[in-house]
């Protein structure tokens, strides 16, 4: 089959146009082939045939040869019945032209009648195949020809022609039945490749469905992301606020327990934006190489209080080696793996190690938790899968850090395995190359200047939420920062033309109703004639704008971002603008 049959189409219609094309193709080369076994026989017979009668059967021959090759097209908008019918008309009509050839043979020419009966019994049984696409033109075909010729041999008598007759009776049987058995075949492929079409269509369909369901939870994620993140974002920088004007004032620990909440919060809507941006392919992998105990050191650092909290044990064990992957991406997977055990163990404790696995090396993380049923090894990887939180408490997280491991991990090249055994625990395997050791020359963490000094930077900030300016304004007077808010990027404009001092540093939204945070940016930096170091500062994490923010190659921060984080990166700022600070 060259084509998929159409499924809309009732079978029976679909297997009247497939015998449609297989005849229409077929003719050409039927009649070509007729063509040339006609001058075979013209060229044997005319030493020994009459020459008037074998020019009249060559002339009858190639007219009606000539009629099976035009046929196709006279047919052409005939309906599919009247086609078939007119090629089982057709089949009659050619084998008792074939049949005609008995007339060229001469009883006292042995050689000659043996050399026709023999070429005879070619042309129908290549005949065969090509009619075997629809029955009623086989019957005609070889009925008519075969036996007519039975019935010429059979009246002419003697021992021999009755045994020519049984010949070709013998062979027309055998010819209907091998034909009936292709036609049964043909018949079957036809109807498999209709039942594909239709099982093609339905999966289609669903997969449709699939992916517009999974754009239509994409687009629901991010639009309430956006909307979370904007009252959370101003929460934490009041917090932050309280935090600077709540000194000495004994509450202290009240303000940090509240920023605990806060940041249990921001875990969440960041488990949503490390899928929107892996989703939206704007993770750029920069592999360096890693000294895995640093790594490890991390890991303990961040989770050995969550661990005593609970009761239970973190341990961490690597001997000095290095591993080559992204920092970020390759912590962010550990992180989420720890956590992952720490939370689904309720007795013993958690060990994170490292030891060699083939060229690379592998991270393990062990936990003596529930484990996870061998039939559900895949499914913990799916987004918002949880297999022991059916009540959906919050504390256990929304299921989405396993499949960020998995889709990390593919980003990475790094390959990720399980064992497990239900009621007793589970092992997590990532498994990195190796690297080289660093040289001293290259770059420390990122993070180690956050406590350069901020104050006397002029910070235009632009945002259209009033509760994050008022936040903003006051935490940048807190670090002694010459703050200014703007609602939009044409406010921005308007107090820039108004005299506002060129600014050393912009903290932009992104969304606003007129424009984007991309674009308000580069019109400002446009304005005042320089490239102004700027900062987005969003809550979106839709694939298109995680994608337009990475293509401005401006630095991006998600709400709800930390007043730690802000700072770190103004005073990155302040390295570069310190002189005209100090000036």
């Amino acid at each position: 089959m060259h084509n998929m049959p159409d499924a809309t189409l009732p079978l029976h219609e679909a297997i009247a146009r497939e015998k449609r094309r297989a005849l229409t193709e077929g003719t050409v080369a039927d009649a070509l082939g007729s063509v040339g076994g006609v001058f075979v026989v013209l060229c044997v017979a005319y030493a020994h045939s009459a020459h008037f009668a074998l020019l009249a059967w060559a002339c009858g021959m190639l007219l009606v040869l000539a009629g099976q090759f035009a046929f196709p097209r006279l047919m052409a908008r005939a309906s599919q019945q009247r086609f078939l019918s007119g090629y089982a008309a057709l089949g009659v009509v050619l084998g008792l032209a074939w049949a005609s050839c008995a007339v060229l043979v001469r009883p006292d020419n042995f050689g000659f009648e043996a050399f026709v009966v023999l070429a005879l019994c070619v042309v129908f049984t290549a005949g065969s195949v090509f009619n075997a696409h629809h029955l009623p033109m086989l019957y005609g075909f070889q009925i008519a020809g075969q036996g007519t010729l039975a019935l010429i041999y059979a009246l002419r008598g003697g021992t021999l022609n009755w045994g020519i007759a049984a010949g070709f009776a013998i062979l027309m049987w055998t010819l209907i039945g091998y034909g009936r058995a292709f036609h049964r075949g043909f018949v079957r492929a036809i109807e498999l490749g209709f039942e594909n079409a239709r099982l093609v269509g339905e999966l289609t369909a669903k997969t449709q469905a699939l992916e517009q369901a999974n754009l239509a939870k994409t687009r629901f994620l991010a639009s309430a992301s956006h909307d979370l993140r904007q009252p959370l974002h101003a929460m934490s920088l009041l917090i932050g606020l309280l935090g600077e004007r709540a000194r000495g004032l004994g509450v202290e620990d009240l303000v940090q327990r509240i920023g605990q909440s806060t940041e249990a919060m921001e875990s969440l809507l960041n488990g949503i934006l490390d899928i929107s941006r892996l989703d939206a392919g704007v993770e750029r992998p920069e592999p360096v190489a890693l000294p895995v105990q640093e790594l490890l050191a991390g890991i303990e650092r961040q989770f050995a209080p969550l661990a005593a909290a609970r009761g239970l044990s973190l341990r961490t064990h690597a001997a000095a080696h290095w591993v080559r992957s992204d920092r970020a991406l390759l912590a962010r997977m550990l992180d989420n793996l720890v956590a992952n055990a720490l939370r689904y163990t309720e007795r013993g404790g958690v060990l994170v190690g490292v030891r060699p696995h083939g060229d690379g090396l592998a991270f393990e993380v062990w936990d003596s938790g529930i484990g996870i049923p061998a039939d559900q090894f895949d499914a913990v990887f799916q987004e918002f899968v949880q297999l022991h939180n059916p009540q959906r408490d919050r504390s256990l997280g929304l299921g989405l850090g396993l499949s960020i491991v998995r889709r990390t991990a593919e980003l990475l090249g790094h390959r990720v395995e399980l064992c497990s055994r239900h009621g007793r625990g589970s092992r997590f395997r990532v498994i990195v190359p190796r690297g080289a050791p660093a040289s001293a020359a290259e770059p420390a963490l990122a993070g180690a200047r956050q406590a350069e000094p901020v104050a006397g930077l002029r910070v235009l900030v632009i945002d259209d939420e009033a509760p994050i300016r008022f936040a903003l304004q006051g935490l940048l007077d807190a670090w002694g920062c010459e703050g200014v808010v703007a609602r939009d990027g044409a406010d921005a404009l308007a107090r820039l033309d108004d005299g506002l001092p060129v600014p050393d540093a912009i903290l932009c939204d992104y969304r606003f109703e007129q424009g984007t945070g991309v674009e308000w940016v580069g019109r400002l930096r446009e304005r005042l004639g320089a490239d102004v170091p700027a900062l987005i500062v969003t809550g979106d994490v839709t694939a298109s704008q995680l994608i337009d923010i990475a293509a401005s190659d401006l630095p991006v921060m998600h709400k709800p971002v930390s007043p730690a984080a802000l700072r770190a990166w103004l005073g990155r700022v302040a390295l570069t603008a310190r002189p005209a600070v100090s000036g």
